[in-house]
């Protein structure tokens, strides 16, 4: 699958999942399209590296939920 990418030069390019993963590691973007909208490094919840065990990305978003969720009833 390709994707659009804002790089952290500016400049644009599709990329492949692959690449996509590599480049976040290295702090090489500043934006990629997802299906739901433009995604901003730093600033919207990014998935977990591919070579992370333990859990699927599902079940840590919704993690992140509840953690939220507990928080706001905290305050």
């Amino acid at each position: 699958m390709i994707v659009s990418a804002i790089f952290s030069n500016a400049s644009t390019d599709i990329v492949s999942t692959e690449e996509l993963d590599e480049l976040l590691q290295k702090s090489a973007l500043l934006a990629f399209h997802r299906s739901d909208g433009w995604a901003f490094v730093g600033v919207d919840e990014m998935r977990a590296s591919r070579d992370r065990t333990g859990s699927s990305w599902k079940d840590r978003k919704t993690l992140s939920r509840l953690r939220s969720v507990r928080q706001s009833s905290n305050s």
